[in-house]
């Protein structure tokens, strides 16, 4: 344990010192942070960065701590142990964040970049391959161990960046999900794991004495990427060793707040056709400020999740199946008692949003099908008025307004007004002059000739219309001409003379 602890010390040391040369660089340089009133609610500009610190302050104590482990007991251990990609993934995610942090980069870019890193870092040994069962052989994900690595990195990295809203909130949930990764390293006898959680842990404490509310120093890109790539890396190697389903849990628990926030953000911008990567102020913590809670209160309050996620993470290293399938049934009921609370506004987007999928549904089957029954029945037809009957039925199918049919020209060669027939929905009034219509206008020519033209509209309310109005209203227009054109040659055949016998 003196190794552990020594570590830890250095690491947090270290933090601190680098966190104060970083925030005197940071404000020399002009990567800065200032307030905008919406997401961004600090007072003043603050120094970006802080991933740098934590960066330098990380790696020193590791390798410090493992050149003395070469030296100590746990000689066997560090020979056995190459913390190189961690070295490498980590740098690469640092510099992602530090250019997004001083020169912005967009979203997408940082997330083929940070897809880029997984994918190198699956490449490296840092994957998850299978599934221990505790009912039998491990269960091996094959050619899925790589889109499952790479989700759970990019998930981390995104939980932890997406939670960095208030004053030491990201940087307190990594050190207590660090913790929790060492206490359970340790129990698993991982070296490994337990040495990159302590160091994380204690460079994240370090760092957290400036980052605290009020801070004199963020995160930034820079951090909250750092923090959650390290943290993926620290859950990969903890669960390494274990030899029970639960453990693999162990790390989702952990970071179980950032992980239901990152999940609702994504629900919620998707209910609103929004891109993921759209922000606004509906995440945990600022509910926690609407709720009436100060801002160093909130991240108390996000702090206590956290510490009653670890207690129950760690309560199931050491219980066995039934103690561990008890604890993670409180663990949802807690979870979702949680969300009732906190996701109000996310449930009942969720819930707009099907019901309006199954209404866009049922009326997409009921119009294609008035459209095709109708089309069959104008084949059958025999005059315009039938024709007209039919298309009729498929309107009220379509849920139109009004319709009208206009056979010829515009106007008869004797200028009376050309056959019109009218159509309007059963038992609606007629449309006012403030509701929102949307209409149009098809010509119907069959044989290159032309029979006449189809107006039709609908009240939408400003609802969107759905596609399949317009696409059954060609079907039906289409049928419409063919038949007209059909219907009134039968009409002229009939009522021309006979030729005459004699001739």
């Amino acid at each position: 344990m003196q190794l552990y602890f020594a570590t830890f010390a250095l690491a947090a040391i270290s933090a601190f010192v680098l966190s104060l040369l970083v925030r005197w660089g940071a404000r020399r340089l002009g990567v800065m942070d200032s307030p905008d009133d919406f997401r961004k609610i600090h007072g003043e500009s603050v120094p970006l960065l802080g991933g740098v610190a934590i960066f330098g302050a990380f790696f020193f104590s590791l390798l410090v701590g493992w050149w003395w482990a070469l030296s100590g007991p746990w000689q066997a251990y560090a020979k056995a142990t190459d913390f190189s990609p961690v070295l490498y993934g980590a740098t690469l995610i640092l510099l992602l964040g530090v250019l997004d942090d001083a020169a912005g980069i967009r979203p997408i870019l940082k997330l083929l970049v940070e897809a880029g890193v997984a994918v190198g870092m699956w490449c490296l040994g840092y994957r998850i391959s299978g599934v221990n069962n505790p009912f039998g052989p491990a269960i091996e994900l094959a050619w899925l161990g790589l889109p499952v690595t790479v989700f759970w990195f990019l998930g981390c990295m995104n939980a932890i960046n997406l939670i960095d809203g208030l004053d030491g909130l990201a940087a307190g949930v990594v050190l207590f999900a660090s913790g929790t990764l060492f206490m359970t390293s340790l129990l698993f006898g991982n070296f490994a794991g337990a040495l990159l959680a302590v160091v994380l842990a204690g460079a994240t404490l370090g760092f957290l004495i400036l980052n605290f509310p009020p801070a004199s120093v963020f995160l930034g890109d820079s951090g909250s990427l750092l923090l959650g790539f390290l943290v993926a890396c620290v859950g990969l190697l903890s669960s390494q060793k274990s030899y029970t389903v639960v453990a693999l849990l162990i790390p989702v628990i952990a970071l179980g707040l950032p992980i239901m926030d990152t999940t609702l953000a994504i629900l919620r911008r998707w209910s609103k056709a929004l891109p993921v990567s759209a922000s606004d102020r509906q995440h945990i913590h600022h509910k926690l400020l609407e709720m009436g809670l100060g801002h160093r209160n909130a991240v108390l309050a996000m702090y206590g999740g956290c510490l009653i996620l670890a207690a129950a993470a760690l309560l199931m290293t050491a219980a066995s199946s039934l103690e561990a399938a008890v604890l993670l049934g409180g663990v949802g009921l807690i979870t979702f008692l949680a969300v009732r609370i906190l996701a109000r506004h996310e449930l009942g987007l969720m819930r707009r949003s099907l019901e309006s999928y199954v209404h866009r549904r049922r009326r997409r089957l009921r119009s294609r099908t008035a459209g095709y029954t109708a089309s069959t029945r104008m084949r059958h037809a025999s005059s315009v008025a039938a024709l007209w009957q039919a298309f009729g039925q498929a309107a009220q199918g379509m849920d139109l307004d009004d319709a009208e049919l206009v056979l010829g020209g515009l106007e008869g060669p004797d200028g009376a007004e050309a056959e019109r027939h009218r159509w309007s929905h059963p038992g609606r009034a007629q449309a006012a002059d403030d509701d929102v219509l949307w209409s149009a206008t098809y010509p119907l020519s069959a044989g290159g000739r032309r029979v006449g033209r189809l107006r039709v509209s609908k009240a939408t309310n400003g609802e969107p219309l759905g596609p399949e109005v317009p696409e059954t209203l060609e079907l039906l227009g289409k049928a419409l001409a063919i038949n007209l054109s059909r219907v009134q040659g039968d009409a002229a055949t009939a009522a021309s003379p006979p030729p005459d016998a004699g001739s």
